[in-house]
C-alpha cells in the first residue's frame, strides 16, 4: 500500500541515500567564475533539473537563475550529499536560450520559472553521466488526474551554497571547490494558482533526525518531487518519482527558513511545456 514516510523513516529504512540518487540524476547546479586578483574562484548561482520534451533538452530553473546567469560561459556541477567526484564542465550560454517563461517577481508571489534551452550536443554530452526527465510522458496525469498533495512524500533536491567549501587539489585542479546537494523531506501546507501558474508551499521537516542546512541560498530552480512509495511486508520502495514544482524563494518562519514557495505542477506541464513545444522546430 502506498504510504507517507517522515525524514525519519527514510533514514532508518536506508531511503535517504537512494533518493539523493535517484533524484540526483535529474540535478544540476550553476556556477559562476570570477577572478579574484588573477585567480579564478568559482561562486555557486543556483538549481535546476534536466528535462526533455521532443526533440528539445533543457535545464528547468527559476527565472532569476537564469537572469544572474553570466552571458559567455557557466560551470555546471553534478552534486551529491558527499560532493561528488572533481570535474570541470562549462557550458558557453551563447549556444544555449533563454526562455524567460515567468519572469522574477522577486517575492513569494511569483511567478519565477524558466528554462535553459541546450544545444543538442551539449545535451548529448549531459546525458553521459546524468538524465533528461521526461515532461511528455507525465503531462497527461499531471493535468488531469494529479496526486493530492497529501499522498506520498515530497521531497526538495537542490545544492545548499552553505555547504560549499574549498577542496584539495586533486590532480589537474589546483583550486578545487565542493558543491553539495541534498534531499530535505517535508509537507506541502498550501497550493494556489492564478490565471497563468500555480504555486506551492513547501514545509521543511527540521525535527528528528535532520541533517540539512540550515539556510537553503542556493537550491533556488531546485526540483520539488512527489514520491510514492510501497511498503511491502515492511520492505520500503520508491514506486514513482514526478516532479511536481520549482523552488524559487524562502521564507523565514520564526527565524528558520523552512518554507520554500514554488511553481507547481501546471506551472511545468502546461505553461512551460506550451513554451518548450513552441521551441520545438
Amino acid at each position: 500500500m502506498p504510504r507517507q514516510l517522515s525524514y525519519d523513516d527514510l533514514v532508518h529504512s536506508g531511503l535517504l541515500n537512494g533518493l539523493d540518487d535517484s533524484l540526483g540524476q535529474f540535478t544540476i547546479g550553476f556556477v559562476k567564475l570570477v577572478d579574484r586578483s588573477g585567480m579564478e574562484d568559482m561562486v555557486f548561482a543556483g538549481s535546476g533539473t534536466l528535462v526533455k520534451t521532443q526533440k528539445r533538452f533543457g535545464i528547468l530553473t527559476a527565472d532569476h537563475v537564469l537572469q544572474n546567469l553570466p552571458r559567455d560561459e557557466i560551470g555546471l556541477v553534478f552534486p551529491n550529499r558527499n560532493g561528488g567526484s572533481a570535474h570541470r564542465y562549462l557550458l558557453r550560454i551563447n549556444e544555449a536560450q533563454k526562455l524567460r517563461i515567468g519572469p522574477a517577481s522577486n517575492d513569494a508571489e511569483g511567478p519565477d520559472i524558466g528554462v535553459l534551452l541546450l544545444h543538442s550536443s551539449d545535451a548529448a554530452k549531459l546525458e553521459v553521466n546524468s538524465a533528461f526527465y521526461n515532461l511528455d510522458k507525465r503531462r497527461e496525469r499531471m493535468l488531469a488526474t494529479p496526486r493530492s498533495i497529501e499522498a506520498g512524500g515530497w521531497f526538495l533536491r537542490g545544492v545548499a551554497d552553505e555547504w560549499t567549501t574549498d577542496g584539495p587539489p586533486v590532480r589537474a585542479f589546483t583550486k578545487v571547490k565542493v558543491f553539495r546537494g541534498f534531499c530535505a523531506a517535508g509537507v506541502v501546507s498550501t497550493e494556489r494558482a492564478d490565471s497563468e501558474f500555480d504555486y506551492l508551499n513547501f514545509d521543511i521537516d527540521i525535527n528528528g533526525a535532520y541533517e540539512g542546512p540550515s539556510d537553503y541560498g542556493g537550491t533556488s530552480g531546485g526540483g520539488l518531487w512527489q514520491l510514492v512509495f510501497e511498503d511491502n511486508d515492511g520492505e520500503i520502495r520508491i514506486a514513482e518519482q514526478l516532479l511536481s514544482g520549482v523552488a524559487f524563494y524562502q521564507i523565514a518562519n520564526d527565524g528558520k527558513p523552512q518554507t520554500i514557495v514554488c511553481h507547481g505542477r501546471r506551472s511545468i506541464y502546461a505553461k512551460v511545456l506550451g513554451v518548450l513545444h513552441a521551441n520545438a522546430s
